[in-house]
């Protein structure tokens, strides 16, 4: 068996494989975006503060001067060194103060000064009156942008010292970013997320031969994997049925079935997997059981019943040793029970018979007593059917037969009188469906 691999791996080198290259440059891009944006704003912080501090120093000296005077209180001093402080000339490029408040913590006072000047001062206003002032800590600068409809402001919250360090009040401003500065910043995050794909689109381009390559040798390594694996199922089940003196045909009916039943209940596709592989090796225990007892012609012993009822067992250890068979065990080792608990080997009764042994005892007995055998001829679809239901509750579980009784007739006309190759073609359209379904995210 070759299983069709050329559509899936275009689809998962030439779609998801994009898709995730999209997706690493989309994130890429937003997390530099972020750095960039974060550092521009940080940088626009350290120029405001410097700013602020140059100003400070300005302001506390010409308030000193303005006290020299006995007659001028310490607010009326702030006032006129503020007044000072507006037509002395210094680099307005990023921005430039338009409302200062001074607090003085000894004397409670507090100052306010707005550039009157500025057309939209009302604006600010109104963002400072609905901000109150929270100081929480002498030694904590609160600094943000803040977004009005006239444009861009830093709000900047600062402890003032006196020359020994010691904190004597807080200054708060707003500093009106022009709109160079603010382009800028918008310009250079834009530019950053460009380059960003840029670069991702770049490197993937020159990876992406060999990414490709790679991928198609992973694929054709994974699917000549599975070849091989669903080949050994198949020469192993074959062998099987050579030994217990049957055909191939009857494994691939009863798979067939099986995996046309579970359809009808929609079992999920991973325990439609397990459900052909155990239908394959249904009896692979048998190679352990003796000639003298396996091919003997006329009726057991009782102690050879017993001995063949091994097979279950021996069939389990087998499939044990292989990781790839190990979930087949439910049918391999529960496709004997019977659904009133007189099967075998646990006597395990309705809910705890696993539900792909429950589904396979129904397409077993089907195929075997819709067939020809040496010893017997084929029965009847009608007589057939008529069984399942008359053991429906003591063999099968009626649900099953039920369900299974609405695709009965179409199944029988389908598969009856067919050759085994044209029940292989049948059979590797179910397996194409289910054991290569993952292929296009080299998840099977």
């Amino acid at each position: 068996m070759r299983i069709n691999k050329n559509n899936s791996l275009k689809h998962f080198v030439y779609v998801v494989l994009a898709r995730r290259v999209l997706v690493v440059a989309i994130l890429l891009s937003f997390v530099l975006a972020v750095i960039v944006h974060n550092a521009a704003k940080d940088n626009i912080y350290e120029h405001v503060l410097i700013t602020a501090h140059d100003r400070i120093e300005t302001l506390r000296a010409r308030t000193n001067e303005y006290l020299v005077n006995e007659d001028v209180t310490l607010s009326q001093a702030l006032h006129q060194a503020i007044d000072a402080l507006s037509h002395i000339q210094y680099d307005k490029s990023i921005g430039d103060f338009v409302f200062y408040q001074i607090s003085i913590l000894d004397e409670n006072a507090v100052v306010s000064e707005y550039n009157s000047n500025y057309p939209y001062i009302d604006n600010v206003k109104r963002y400072i009156n609905d901000t109150p002032l929270h100081l929480q800590n002498n030694k904590v600068v609160s600094k943000e942008i803040v977004q009005l409809d006239d444009g861009s402001y830093v709000h900047l919250i600062m402890p003032l010292q006196n020359r020994a360090g010691s904190p004597i009040g807080h200054l708060r401003t707003m500093f009106l970013l022009t709109k160079s500065t603010v382009n800028a910043l918008t310009n250079r995050v834009y530019m950053t997320v460009f380059y960003a794909i840029l670069i991702v689109l770049l490197t993937s381009a020159i990876l992406y031969p060999v990414i490709i390559n790679l991928t198609r040798k992973l694929v054709n390594y994974s699917v000549d994997l599975l070849d091989s694996n669903l080949e050994i199922l198949q020469v192993l089940g074959g062998a099987i049925a050579k030994r217990d003196s049957d055909t191939n045909a009857h494994n691939y009916r009863v798979t067939i079935i099986a995996a046309r039943l579970a359809e009808k209940i929609n079992l999920p596709s991973h325990q439609i997997q397990s459900l052909i592989k155990g239908a394959f090796l249904h009896d692979v225990g048998k190679i352990g059981i003796p000639d003298s007892i396996l091919l003997k012609p006329g009726k057991l012993t009782a102690s050879e019943i017993t001995l063949m009822k091994t097979h279950v067992d021996k069939g389990i250890e087998i499939i044990s040793r292989s990781t790839w068979l190990t979930n087949a065990k439910d049918v391999v080792g529960g496709h004997h029970e019977k659904y009133d608990g007189n099967g075998y080997p646990k006597g395990l009764k309705a809910e705890q018979i696993p539900i792909n042994a429950r589904i396979f005892a129904i397409s077993d007995v089907f195929d075997a007593l819709t067939s020809k055998r040496p010893y017997k001829e084929p029965f009847s679809f009608e007589t057939t059917i008529q069984m399942l239901i008359e053991n429906s509750g003591t063999h099968f579980d009626p649900y099953l037969v039920d369900q299974f009784r609405h695709i009965a007739a179409v199944l029988y006309l389908e598969l009856n009188g067919k050759n085994e190759e044209a029940l292989r073609k049948i059979l590797n359209e179910i397996i194409q469906k289910y054991f290569c379904s993952g292929m296009n995210t080299l998840s099977y």
